[in-house]
């Protein structure tokens, strides 16, 4: 239950946790710094998708991070990999739909780190329609929420939302831990508690269940932050872009319509992040307290949208960026080394999407990538993109 539809006990150290320099070059070149060296992290639903490139993205800053995940073989390659980038990935499989699995996880890792855990990412996300073809072809066709399964509602907030406050729940004592160890020792660095989120949360993306979910996850990143605020705990909603995960992959081949509902018909290549850039993002977040306010200049300002970091633009504001040098785990996964795509509510990436689907054939022009309607750093109010999603595009 731990896949990304947006885009979502075995256990044991898995290799020594060396850092090879290629692994430090790789990651400074990529704009990561090396200063989780120490720090433990759970990254929830890390098998594939979103939280496969969140666990190698924090291991690239030197964490130890604990991965879990359904599949006891997908997460133990997620923990090789975190290993092989630069940190130490240690494999426990965990199904979050299970309460009691949670809670022996969280016992696991209080065993294994003297019982503290530094950061916690909530990202385990049950996708409708893994094994259910019936499904997929509806939500493939933009069906209403009365004409699916009421499992859908089910499957979303069962592994998403209420697995996001169970983990949080359990992990809750290990971060305050650790909170109390960085007082004690005068430390201003404190623990980081964050969730995977999504533009989904303001504008409607694929079905009502989905937005529900998406936007009670950032209800909870806010309310967490005032009852573990003011204990030495922060808590943000990281937010996305369209992701090239596997799954999104695997959709632009075989029904481009659906995906290019969201990019207006541009290549997904051209707009999407790879997983790994959240993992960056988040990596940089958990490193610098500062940053998780919004005087660091990356997190929304408090209000209905507040505590939310978005992922695109906070890669462009700290210079992060995508993919790596070939032979890093990074850029034989991810692809070559390259600037982070445009953040969605920019026009960026509005531009030459809907923007330029809406202008008159002779005016397009202005919103092709590079043109003065498709500017990176003009950004729309998150209020207006509460508004509604953009008109598919005329092909789609």
């Amino acid at each position: 239950g731990c896949g990304s539809f947006a885009a979502s006990l075995f256990s044991g150290a898995v290799g020594s946790g060396a850092s090879p320099a290629s692994a430090q070059e790789g990651a400074a070149r990529s704009g990561v710094l090396r200063d989780l060296r120490g720090r433990f992290a759970v990254v929830t639903g890390a098998s594939r998708g979103i939280g496969k490139g969140i666990a190698i993205g924090l291991a690239e800053a030197g964490a130890t991070v604990f991965v879990t995940g359904r599949d006891a073989a997908q997460v133990a390659a997620t923990a090789e990999l975190a290993t092989k980038a630069g940190g130490q990935g240690i494999a426990l499989p965990c199904d979050h739909g299970d309460d009691k699995q949670v809670e022996a996880l969280f016992q696991e890792v209080a065993k294994r780190t003297g019982g503290h855990l530094d950061i916690l990412v909530n990202n385990a996300f049950k996708d409708p329609s893994l094994g259910n073809p019936e499904v997929d072809r509806k939500l493939t066709e933009g069906a209403k929420f009365y004409e699916l399964p009421l499992s859908v509602w089910d499957d979303m907030h069962t592994v998403g939302l209420r697995s996001h406050y169970v983990a949080s729940y359990y992990a809750a004592p290990l971060l305050l831990a650790a909170a109390h160890k960085e007082a004690v020792a005068g430390s201003a660095w404190r623990p980081f508690l964050c969730t995977t989120s999504s533009f989904g949360a303001v504008s409607y993306l694929f079905t009502t269940a989905y937005g529900v979910g998406k936007a009670a996850s950032d209800r909870l990143m806010r309310d967490l932050q005032v009852e573990l605020g003011p204990q030495g705990i922060d808590c943000l909603s990281i937010w996305p872009g369209l992701v090239l995960t596997e799954k999104i992959e695997e959709l632009y081949k075989t029904n481009p319509s659906r995906i290019n509902r969201i990019t207006g018909g541009q290549d997904p290549r051209r707009v999407g992040e790879s997983p790994l850039l959240t993992g960056r993002v988040i990596a940089r977040l958990a490193e610098d307290p500062g940053l998780r306010s919004p005087k660091g200049g990356i997190v929304t300002g408090e209000g209905l949208t507040g505590r939310v970091s978005i992922v695109a633009e906070a890669a462009k504001e700290l210079g992060i960026r995508d993919g790596g040098a070939p032979g890093s785990v990074g850029g034989d996964l991810y692809g070559e080394d390259r600037v982070a795509a445009p953040s969605i509510r920019s026009l960026g990436f509005l531009g030459p999407g809907p923007l330029r689907q809406a202008l008159p054939e002779g005016l397009r022009w202005l919103a092709e990538p590079g043109g003065p309607l498709a500017n990176d750093s003009v950004r729309l109010p998150l209020e207006f993109m509460a508004q509604g999603p953009p008109p598919a595009p005329k092909d789609a």
